[in-house]
């Protein structure tokens, strides 16, 4: 059984269930905060066994799977969307910031205020765009599936929302939108 202590919000609303020191790592790998994460893992693991599949009927059965590559395909795209999100809030993505690191600090707070609010827009312009996407194509079938073109849509229009939220969920006006160098220049 998992401990949880509670903690008062300092704004004084409801409390907030934290987990202890000792709680399992099951449960805190499993949070919605992390979801594009475990979503990620499913469409790699799809990837492999729908690979294996197709290696398996290719070469034991006199009829081979023709579906395995169009779901490979799909968990591909899926699983770069996903892990693009992850990678968001983990502030993986690369940036070539040498440039940006030899300008005073009053032009890097404002090239970093603008990078971060053109990010904001990519998110919502690629939710946007793939929400349509999903809509137009819904009629249309994948070929070996027999599923509709939405379903290789929407979870990219759902990834880029998340995408979206994990960029929101850094908050850099907490402090005071100072500029920070890349992890690169850590190395």
């Amino acid at each position: 059984m998992q401990t949880v202590q509670t903690l008062a919000p300092p704004s004084g609303g409801q409390e907030e269930a934290v987990p202890a020191a000792g709680a399992s790592r099951a449960g805190r790998l499993l949070s919605l905060r992390r979801i594009d994460e475990a979503i990620g893992v499913a469409c790699m693991l799809a990837i492999v066994a729908s690979i294996a599949w197709g290696v398996i009927t290719r070469y034991l059965f006199p009829q081979p799977a023709a579906w395995t590559f169009e779901a490979a395909v799909i968990a591909f795209g899926w699983l770069v969307f996903f892990g693009s999100a992850a990678c968001v809030r983990w502030r993986m993505h690369a940036d070539v910031d040498a440039l940006v690191a030899m300008f005073p600090p009053k032009v890097r707070r404002v090239v970093f205020i603008g990078n971060w609010l053109l990010l904001a827009v990519l998110f919502v312009v690629l939710a946007a765009m793939f929400a349509w996407q999903g809509v137009i194509a819904h009629s249309i079938r994948v070929v070996s599936l027999d599923i509709p073109r939405s379903v290789v849509y929407a979870p990219m229009s759902v990834a880029s929302i998340l995408m979206l939220v994990q960029h929101l969920l850094l908050a850099p006006w907490r402090d005071g939108w100072q500029w920070r160098a890349s992890s690169e220049s850590a190395l």
